[in-house]
């Protein structure tokens, strides 16, 4: 198993390191949609998110208490409408039982102030009895305070006073709204019977009347009781104390109605009147007190939670938006951090510090960034070592590869300097032999003189012919040299092409020079064998020559025969002669070729790396684009598509771009070799000024060492 790196390692919450990530578990199937919508949200968008899902429950609550607050702000506002309306409607129901006119406008003005109460119907009802004629006789007043008494209660039904939830207020309330209009209706009825004097009808009637007055009277003075208990305002008891002399002055009069209970006369109300008239004004004001200390409370409570509420968000939002933007900075950080790692960026980077799981991610990324930068540290001190050695090799073979060049230069050379020399004197003797020839072509014309003559000049030729073998036999010799010659090469291919191997990648160039060296060799080769078949021929030639004539001498007895036979062997020698002097020029040809292979070691003598690129070149007024191959110091090897051609000797312009750097130079092209169709091209610089040359030097070192592919 391969050991893990550190970028394979994290640091869990509890900051210690483990391989790998942490095996995440199932998702629960609840959690699903809301992970499945999470995992498509950045970081601080999911902390947004949440946010507004937290604030949505918060809002709405605050939004229900308030308007639950607002509703029973707007219920008490209700009752202290109705208490406005009150105030008129208590104080006329007074002066009505008082036997007084009844202010119908107060009511009227103080109703259309509030036209939620809806006090149509009995306010028609009020002003038809407040109109009636006897309005304020004893029956009018009876009319006239029970249609008010029936307003007061259409007004604590609409005002929602009759539903007041306070133990105070709420009795206050039942005061005024209940037992001061019952105690007056009582009053007026009991001064104002219907029933006839003395009757048993009366008596019973007024009982009653009196029995509604002093019970209202009685629960006043509990309303007061209970009222000021509850209450925490301490002027309440000031303001109720009108209810209470209100009750004393209803159990005065009950006492009166019920002594004279057969009488159908002589009660006057008016105390009761007017002591409801007294204690109405206080009282509505103490209830009013009671309901604007509520609202005030509901306001109070109202102001206090929404502050407290609005503090509490604004506290929230503030330390979200700290935490979002903590968030969203370290996770930037982190992620900046890590892609670096991924890019190769050792350097510096700003990494979360905090003691939450980013800042433990922050000192995981450190610390792998520098187990990171150790690691890189000791591989590029592996690689500079590496590189050292693989110079160091490259020298050695350099050398190698010069000294096996140069042997094999001198080898050729001299090997194609004595092969030439020998061919040559075989021409020379050629040439004495076709001067023989003709000698003795022209030596037939003669007959006596012809004979001798003839003899003479056969032995001559006959010699001549020896020498020549012994020629051929000395460059027979020399083409087994080159033969030897052509295997000692080839075995030094074979030895540079192992140590190639062996080096790897350093030694391609090496190979490259190596299987040159090979085709050498073979070309060495087949040249040898082409020259000891020439040889060969030559000798037999040279054999039937002899041959020849030796059968001219044998037979020169006869003059006829021996014209006949001296014009054939005549013939015979120029033709021989021929072929030799064309198949020695062919030799000597194939042995300079031999020497071309020359250019060809010498251009490796400079290293050359791979490059790419198109560059182009300016030749006899037209621009050439072709396709860079490889770079040396001293020239560069491209590729020239069809039907673009430059040949051996041209000299053009180039302009392009070396390792970066745009450079225009003379060049001549130095060889040319077809591939297919195309054509690779070799040119070299001319008359590059120093600094070029020193920049093209640093420029293939540069490459070499960087792990460009080295031709050689």
């Amino acid at each position: 198993m391969a050991r893990p790196t550190p970028l394979m390692k994290i640091v869990n919450t509890w900051g210690s390191p483990v391989s790998g990530t942490r095996p995440s578990a199932a998702v629960p199937v609840v959690l699903r949609p809301v992970v499945a919508a999470s995992s498509r949200l950045r970081t601080s968008a999911r902390l947004a998110v949440l946010v507004l899902v937290l604030l949505v429950p918060g809002v709405g609550a605050t939004w229900a208490y308030s308007s639950a607050v607002g509703g029973q702000i707007a219920f008490s506002a209700a009752e202290e409408s109705g208490v406005r309306v009150l105030r008129p409607v208590l104080a006329a129901a007074a002066d009505a039982v008082a036997g007084r006119s009844v202010d119908v406008a107060a009511i009227e003005r103080a109703a259309a102030a509030e036209p939620d109460l809806d006090l149509g119907t009995q306010l028609d009802a009020v002003r038809t009895a407040a109109a009636a004629a006897g309005a304020t006789g004893p029956q009018g007043r009876v009319a006239a305070v029970g249609a008010l008494a029936d307003l007061v209660t259409q007004v604590g039904n609409t005002s929602n006073l009759i539903l007041d939830p306070d133990l105070d207020s709420f009795y206050v309330m039942d005061a005024l709204v209940v037992q001061v209009p019952k105690v007056l209706v009582a009053a007026a009825a009991a001064a104002a019977p219907g029933e006839a004097a003395g009757s048993d009808a009366l008596v019973a009637a007024q009982a009653v009347r009196a029995g509604a007055v002093s019970g209202a009277a009685a629960a006043l003075r509990s309303d007061v009781r209970t009222a000021t208990e509850q209450t925490k305002d301490p002027a309440l008891a000031d303001r109720l104390a009108g209810l209470v002399a209100l009750a004393d002055a209803a159990d005065a009069y009950a006492g009166t109605v019920t002594g004279s209970l057969t009488k159908t006369s002589g009660f006057d109300p008016a105390p009761v009147a007017d002591a409801a008239a007294a204690a109405a004004g206080p009282a509505a004001d103490g209830l009013q007190a009671l309901l604007e200390t509520r609202i005030g409370g509901f306001v109070a409570d109202r102001t206090r939670t929404l502050a407290l509420t609005a503090a509490g968000l604004l506290a929230a939002a503030w330390f979200a938006a700290g935490v979002w933007w903590r968030t969203s900075s370290d996770v930037d950080r982190a992620l900046a951090a890590v892609t670096a790692l991924a890019e190769g960026d050792r350097t510096e980077h700003p990494l979360p510090a905090g003691r939450d799981e980013l800042g433990d991610l922050g000192r995981a990324v450190a610390t792998t960034r520098q187990r990171l930068a150790e690691q890189s540290d000791e591989l590029a001190a592996a690689q500079t070592a590496r590189e050292q050695e693989l110079r160091h090799r490259m020298e050695a073979q350099t050398a190698a590869e010069r000294q096996v060049r140069d042997r094999a230069q001198d080898i050729i050379d001299e090997t194609a300097t004595s092969v030439s020399e020998e061919l040559r004197s075989v021409v020379e003797q050629v040439s004495a032999v076709r001067a023989a020839a003709a000698t003795i072509d022209r030596s037939v014309s003669s007959t006596d003189v012809v004979t001798r003559e003839v003899v003479r000049r056969a032995d001559l030729a006959q010699q001549v012919v020896g020498d020549l073998g012994d020629s051929l036999r000395e460059v027979g010799r020399m083409a087994d040299l080159i033969a030897g010659v052509a295997d000692q090469t080839r075995l030094l291919a074979l030895n540079a092409t192992i140590e190639a191997a062996r080096a790897g990648s350093a030694g391609r160039g090496f190979s490259v020079v190596a299987n040159e060296v090979k085709e050498l060799a073979a070309t060495t080769g087949r040249s040898t064998v082409e020259i000891t078949a020439t040889v060969g021929r030559l000798r037999d030639q040279a054999e039937g020559m002899a041959h020849a004539i030796r059968e001219m001498g044998q037979g020169i007895g006869s003059v006829d025969e021996a014209t006949a036979v001296l014009s054939s062997v005549a013939a015979d020698q120029h033709h021989v002669v021929g072929m030799l002097d064309t198949t020695i020029s062919a030799a000597i040809e194939r042995v300079e070729s031999m020497s071309s292979l020359t250019d060809r070691l010498e251009r490796r003598r400079q290293r050359r790396v791979r490059v790419e690129g198109d560059v182009t070149l300016e030749h006899r007024g037209r621009d050439i684009t072709v396709r860079l191959l490889d770079l040396a110091e001293g020239g560069v090897r491209c590729y020239i598509a069809p039907p673009e051609r430059l040949d051996r000797g041209d000299r053009v312009v180039f302009d392009g771009s070396l390792d970066g750097r745009r450079l225009r130079l003379d060049a001549v092209v130095a060889h040319r070799t077809p591939v297919g169709e195309a054509d690779e091209v070799g040119l070299q610089f001319a008359g590059a000024p120093a600094e070029v040359t020193a920049y093209l030097r640093a420029a293939v070192e540069r490459l070499s060492g960087a792990g460009a592919v080295v031709v050689a």
